[in-house]
């Protein structure tokens, strides 16, 4: 996924916390020294007759600068053609000229004789205000630079001129930092962030999963992302930027290995790790298997990016036989468009004709996954309107017009790339689990690329290409999430298609023993508890109910009542409106060891989807404008906006 560009506006405050430095009353003072603009003399010069004006500021007497009458004339002095001055008093309200002579008692009587509105409000002036204590400041630095972290904003902007007449002209007994200020308070809030994250991460005692990704920034620094996400003890998903590491060259497996095994033994989770989630280049596998080896974790594993796989497939599709010409004649076709405001002017007055709220085409971009859908999903549902725009005199668009049969092909391709879409869409939410719809989703992806479509299906060879790709990956991802999507009470049994019981439940009792080893438990055997009369009276009441149901069953064997695990895996699944940790934290007692192992599994992130996501965000720090910000600057802002937004600290 591509990098967004920095919008940067110094101007815009609109995130600025206003209501923890405006007091009541305001006191608004211009003159303060410390908000005066960074020219101590502002000249203005005009020639007039031959002769040079020039106006002076704070070389007058300081004295008479601040009295309160001399907020209406000014010290004027003029300069003459033979090198001589004059200097005269003028008046701001009449402009009359004052002898330079007068004091401040006699400009007093001219205001008094002349302008008696503006001498009887002197008295009213109100007294300048005194600064706030230096604890009051530290407060109000720590808003501010929490409001530059967040909004990601130049340290320069406290050296910017508008923005200090703002700052003054709502509180102006806050005195702005300076920039060097603003970088040592937030590199001393990043120390002291890092001991709060350690300290907060302490307080959970389940799994964690990682996702981490490498990224290049425009400056040509090797940054690795990683995000940390787990099941806190009261069900709640967690989740957040865990550190943001300059890598130098060479990137490689045994570089990024030592960084992760750095950052997850200082924050002393590495017996935690659960997983870790990454793309599929050949430098992440190596690196994961690396960590595993080096933290020495017997349940640990690297889960391939699952949105990644459906994109390698999508693009195997999209690079064979005839659907490279026609898609790259829509793109060329739509990117005309865009390009043209005279074009997109004509087809928004085609959608108002039509009385059709207006749906703007969209770009492809080969770097972001599905949007060659998009552009032709988008493309066929406003066809008949983009098909006025071909009339034109522009070669670009007339001759790269799909024909007919082009059109067929289109849609039917899009068709086939449907599924994969909101697949994409579904597995790549971050805010909630997701490991759980996976497998499922994937045996959906698998039934939707076997179906017959007939001797004759004019994309067979696309449909072919992907299922190649995706049956390389189909295996070994289905492999590793068994364990996690038995943990989605919704898909228990329909995630694992015609797989036998045993076979499903296996792999989930091996894992189940060393749960029950590790946490000192009695490991419940797997087979069938006997029904006399003793054991009967020491059923919990699932297995009453179970026992009971299976001997009102006339057309089958009874079954015997057996384990937690079998009782979990036999039970009606829930409807598809059921939020899974919601369900685990109310049967937690009915199922404490699978509770348990679901708070750590359903952590575990599918895509890497956090990763590139942050990215962005990391492309706003580090942008065309800001590219010499130091390494460990740009490491500790991203972090902190992260942690300041996930609440982590205050």
């Amino acid at each position: 996924m591509t990098e967004e560009q920095e919008q940067e506006q110094e101007d815009n405050y609109d995130n600025f916390p206003y209501d923890f430095f405006v007091e009541d009353p305001i006191f608004i003072d211009h003159e303060d020294e410390d908000y005066e603009e960074s020219n101590d003399e502002i000249t203005t010069e005009m020639t007039e007759a031959g002769t040079e004006i020039t106006e002076t500021g704070t070389e007058v007497s300081k004295e008479n600068n601040h009295a309160r009458v001399w907020k209406h004339f000014k010290k004027m002095t003029i300069e003459k053609e033979n090198d001589q001055t004059e200097t005269y008093i003028l008046c701001h309200i009449c402009q009359r000229h004052l002898s330079a002579n007068n004091s401040t008692t006699t400009l007093e009587r001219h205001l008094k004789s002349k302008h008696p509105d503006v001498y009887n409000n002197l008295g009213q002036d109100e007294a300048k205000p005194k600064p706030w204590t230096t604890e009051i400041q530290k407060e109000k630095h720590k808003l501010f630079i929490n409001w530059v972290i967040t909004d990601q904003q130049p340290f320069t902007i406290v050296e910017n001129l508008n923005f200090k007449k703002f700052i003054a002209s709502i509180q102006p007994k806050y005195k702005i930092p300076s920039r060097h200020t603003i970088k040592d308070m937030i590199m001393k809030k990043f120390e002291n962030a890092q001991v709060q994250i350690s300290n907060y991460l302490q307080l959970s005692t389940s799994k964690i999963s990682l996702t981490m990704d490498m990224w290049t920034s425009i400056s040509s620094l090797g940054i690795l992302a990683v995000t940390i996400h787990f099941i806190k003890d009261d069900w709640q998903f967690d989740h957040f930027v865990l550190d943001v590491l300059y890598v130098p060259s060479p990137h490689n497996a045994l570089a990024i290995k030592d960084s992760i095994v750095k950052i997850v033994s200082e924050l002393n989770i590495a017996n935690r790790l659960i997983g870790i989630t990454s793309d599929n280049e050949a430098k992440m596998l190596a690196a994961t298997r690396k960590i595993k080896d080096a933290l020495n974790l017997s349940e640990f594993r690297h889960y391939r990016c699952a949105a990644h796989v459906l994109n390698l497939a999508v693009e195997a599709a999209l690079n064979a036989s005839i659907v490279p010409n026609c898609v790259k004649k829509l793109r060329t076709f739509i990117s005309t468009v865009r390009n043209s405001p005279k074009q997109m002017d004509k087809l928004k007055e085609y959608f108002r004709i039509e009385k059709i709220k207006f749906k703007a085409p969209l770009p492809d971009c080969a770097t972001r996954w599905n949007y060659t859908y998009y552009m032709i999903d988008r493309a066929l549902e406003i066809k008949p309107l983009l098909a006025h725009l071909v009339s034109s005199n522009l070669l670009s668009l007339s001759n790269n017009w799909p024909t007919s049969e082009e059109w067929s092909i289109l849609t039917i391709l899009a068709e086939i790339l449907a599924p994969f879409a909101s697949v994409t869409k579904v597995i790549s939410a971050s805010n909630y689990p997701t490991i759980g719809e996976v497998k499922l989703l994937f045996e959906g992806i698998k039934v939707h690329l076997n179906k017959s479509r007939g001797e004759n299906f004019i994309l067979q060879d696309q449909i072919d290409e992907m299922k190649h790709v995706f049956t390389n990956y189909f295996d070994e991802i289905s492999e590793a999430l068994h364990i996690p999507a038995f943990f989605d009470p919704r898909y228990k049994k329909l995630a694992y298609g015609n797989m036998l019981q045993n076979n499903i439940l296996e792999p989930i009792r091996i894992a189940m023993a060393n749960y029950k080893e590790s946490t000192g438990d009695t490991f419940i055997p797997s087979q069938p508890i006997q029904t006399s009369q003793h054991q009967l009276t020491n059923l919990s009441a699932s297995e009453t109910r179970n026992y009971f149901r299976n001997l009102l069953m006339p057309d089958q064997t009874p079954q015997p009542v057996t384990n937690e695990l079998e009782l979990y895996f036999n039970s009606n699944p829930p409807g598809d409106e059921i939020v899974p940790l919601e369900w685990w934290k109310n049967h937690a007692m009915e199922y404490p060891t699978l509770s348990k192992m679901a708070q750590d599994y359903l952590a575990i992130m599918p895509t890497s989807v956090p990763c590139e996501q942050f990215f962005s965000i990391a492309g706003n720090q580090i942008s065309q404008t800001r590219n010499r910000i130091d390494a460990n600057t740009a490491r500790a802002c991203l972090c902190l906006k992260s942690w300041l937004e996930q609440e982590k600290i205050e």
